[in-house]
């Protein structure tokens, strides 16, 4: 809730008190007076947003009720004695109409706050920068060129006073499209994510502190959004990344171009396919990442927009991602070289991977129930509770296979026993019913000190952070295991 929401509201409710005891006119038209300076004051600083509504209702109808005795001062007056049950009836009324007001519109801020994303707690602040790539090798639908749009975060170079930084707004279009394709809802009802604050600096230069950057790439889940883990991407530049989430177009739930075209999912939000051996959406999305790959080269050797020449260290290279895009990190790093270690959050392992594994090192980062979808949700989707069973007992089955033996490199399992499939993400800022049960805010910072020791090993070459090397367990909050074959 904001300071003005909030002063609003309360003031809102002392105005209706003002009612329900009668106090002069003159007080009235002062009380009336202030919300409207407040209500100004709201509006221009914080702007609308709907989650408000009943407050710029209650408002009108307030202003009329308190100007209404003087338009009619001229009237005839008219004496009315109201029998004593009437006016306790008026009372209750009114008092059990401030309540469901309260509740409603400190519930509804409440529940759909706009926020403030934490702050990273690297030395770097972080910079920002969009791009639309063209793979005209490829072609989706009607033949036309595979179109990507890709997000980097990057560790900035801050000049002069840093009162002066303008910190982007949360990526309102993007999450919008994306809940509109998850539950068919309209986008203006999320339009107020736009009020919340990220702590990127768009196309700041990069830091001079260092020559150059270690490049990780990043691949969001099926009908998600390159912004979904936005807080995540701050996290890991502002410690010396050049983070890179792509859009994978078609399978994302909504991208948008820079020439104002936009691309939805086609979809249906629950036809994820359930079936290991179905390669060919994985392997799209692997080419898509190695494609970036090439792109960033090509940027690094010489940027057009001048901001990544030379400051990308293409020889130290890692990938991650969540859910289908954990998969994705796993196929690419069985299809591509370059990508010297991966992670997996919370995703599935599907062929070729599962059969034939891969050389680099790898972590799984898991939910304790690991993917598991409750009867009440599997009738969306396309298959039955037995074969979502037998397909979960495979899936539980390959990751235990891969962390042992599978995967060449050295293997991580870091399991959290609290949260769900989208604690791993930035849904659960969106609204405190979606991390009711947890600190969001430990989850995350516990999933990327983790993640950063593994990078900081295996692609910036550092020395094996202890916590890497032993299982600890917290709080039965997660749980954490090793097998580092290469010692």
């Amino acid at each position: 809730m904001r300071l003005f929401e909030g002063i609003l509201i309360v003031f809102h409710i002392l105005w209706l008190f003002s009612f329900l005891f009668e106090f002069c006119k003159k007080i009235k038209i002062i009380t009336n007076i202030t919300a409207l300076i407040l209500l100004i004051i709201h509006l221009g600083l914080e702007g609308y947003r709907w989650q408000m509504g009943l407050t710029y209702i209650l408002f009108i109808l307030l202003t009329v009720f308190t100007i209404k005795p003087f338009i009619q001062r001229n009237t005839e007056k008219t004496i009315v004695v109201s029998s004593k049950n009437k006016r306790k009836g008026k009372k209750l009324f009114y008092i059990l109409f401030i309540t469901i007001y309260s509740i409603s519109s400190f519930g509804l801020v409440t529940v759909m706050p706009v926020f403030q994303l934490p702050k990273p707690a690297g030395p770097f602040e972080v910079g920002m920068n969009s791009r639309h790539l063209i793979d005209e090798s490829r072609h989706d639908s009607e033949q036309k060129a595979r179109e990507l749009m890709i997000q980097i975060w990057y560790p900035a170079e801050v000049k002069g006073d840093a009162k002066d930084i303008h910190y982007e707004s949360f990526p309102y279009e993007e999450w919008s499209g994306t809940m509109e394709f998850i539950f068919s809802a309209p986008r203006f009802i999320f339009e107020y994510l736009k009020y919340g604050q990220t702590n990127s600096i768009k196309d700041i230069a990069v830091s001079n502190q260092e020559d150059k950057f270690p490049v990780l790439l990043f691949s969001h889940g099926y009908g998600s959004t390159r912004m979904q883990s936005f807080s995540q991407m701050e996290e890991l530049a502002s410690h010396g990344y050049v983070v890179v989430s792509v859009d994978h177009t078609n399978d994302a739930a909504y991208t948008k171009f820079p020439d104002g075209r936009e691309i939805m999912n086609q979809t249906d939000a629950y036809s994820y396919s359930f079936d290991i051996e179905d390669e060919k959406d994985v392997k799209r999305r692997s080419k898509d990442m190695s494609y970036v790959l090439d792109q960033l080269t090509t940027i690094n050797d010489k940027d057009p927009q001048g901001l990544f020449t030379g400051k990308m260290n293409m020889d130290r290279i890692g990938i991650f991602g969540h859910s289908y895009g954990g998969s994705t990190a796993a196929q690419a790093l069985l299809d591509d070289s370059r990508i010297s270690a991966g992670i997996n959050i919370d995703g599935p392992l599907h062929e070729p991977v599962a059969g034939s594994g891969f050389e680099q090192s790898f972590m799984f980062i898991l939910d304790e129930d690991y993917l598991y979808i409750p009867d009440e949700e599997i009738q969306y989707t396309n298959i039955t509770s037995e074969e979502f069973q037998k397909y979960h007992d495979k899936i539980t089955e390959l990751a235990d296979f891969h962390y042992k033996e599978g995967i060449k490199g050295d293997t991580f399992m870091l399991t959290f026993t609290a949260g769900d499939h989208y604690s791993f993400t930035d849904f659960p800022f969106l609204s405190p019913l979606l991390s009711w049960n947890i600190d969001i805010s430990h989850f995350h910072s516990i999933m990327n000190r983790y993640i950063l020791a593994f990078f900081d090993h295996y692609v910036k070459g550092e020395e094996l952070d202890p916590l890497l090397r032993k299982e600890k367990k917290e709080d039965q909050f997660y749980y954490f295991k090793a097998n580092i074959k290469n010692d």
